[in-house]
């Protein structure tokens, strides 16, 4: 579905403040995958999943979806964006509707649908994330931490996304609620075909990309350098021994490894 040929961004460019970001990365993202994206802060993990849907526009390269160049004149970038739906760390603070369900209608209104049909999908993304139905005439202010997370990352989902980006989707969550999100991200993945790309700080998730400084040319997105060997952080999810996030984020994607 997105083919990365050999691009880079470059903050500041043509100042003496310039720094790339994102240097040479060439990869592709296959359907139906869930794909773990690591790496430490101020590695480009955020500036590389923003320009999967055309936030940023790649200072040199392509990316092709469905082998179209998304930066060609002509291009659709709005189908794009309903088609790679990106789901921003903390996207709570982004909730602002007087109920829940009105919230997450906003992104379909914004495709043009018909208010009936921005229910529908409304409701139908309420449920695949979870949420009691009691609580679509809500206030999303008086939602618990995780089901504001919940309904945030089910404004993505109404409009119906093939592939979900969700930037540090457990950030600032208590265990209980990190694993109910990590749960219901899997479910998704296995019960919905949706290509999933999981960004976190966390190692140990199934297929894994180790950006470095935004280096592309150590590892690719299947978790295997240039000679094919399998990364540490994929060993250690193979034998356990990993802490408790590390082996959380092995248990949804092991299916990767049989």
């Amino acid at each position: 579905m997105l083919t990365i040929d050999d691009i880079t961004y470059t903050y500041d460019a043509g100042t003496a403040m310039a720094v790339n970001a994102i240097d040479h990365i060439t990869t592709e993202i296959p359907d139906g995958q869930f794909i773990g994206l690591i790496g430490h802060t101020g590695s480009g993990k955020s500036t590389f999943v923003q320009m999967l849907n055309g936030l940023l526009r790649a200072s040199s390269g392509r990316i092709l979806f469905d082998g179209q160049d998304i930066d060609a004149d002509g291009f659709d970038r709005k189908n794009l964006r309903s088609s790679v739906g990106l789901v921003f760390q903390y996207p709570e603070h982004q909730l602002f509707e007087t109920d829940v369900i009105t919230d997450v209608m906003f992104g379909p209104k914004n495709l043009g649908l018909s208010e009936e049909e921005c229910r529908k999908r409304a409701a139908s993304a309420l449920r695949a994330v979870g949420m009691p139905e009691e609580l679509y005439t809500q206030s999303p202010f008086d939602l618990s931490g995780g089901q504001k997370r919940r309904a945030a990352i089910a404004g993505v989902l109404a409009m119906h996304p093939r592939m979900l980006i969700l930037d540090e989707p457990t950030a600032g969550l208590d265990p209980m609620g990190r694993d109910d999100i990590l749960n219901m991200i899997d479910e998704m993945n296995r019960k919905m075909d949706m290509t999933i790309l999981l960004v976190s700080q966390h190692g140990g998730c199934g297929q894994v990309c180790r950006p470095d400084h935004g280096h592309g040319s150590g590892t690719d997105l299947h978790g295997r350098d240039a000679e094919g060997n399998l990364q540490e952080s994929e060993r250690a999810g193979r034998d356990r021994s990993v802490g408790t996030s590390d082996y959380l984020y092995y248990e949804l994607s092991s299916r990767e490894w049989n």
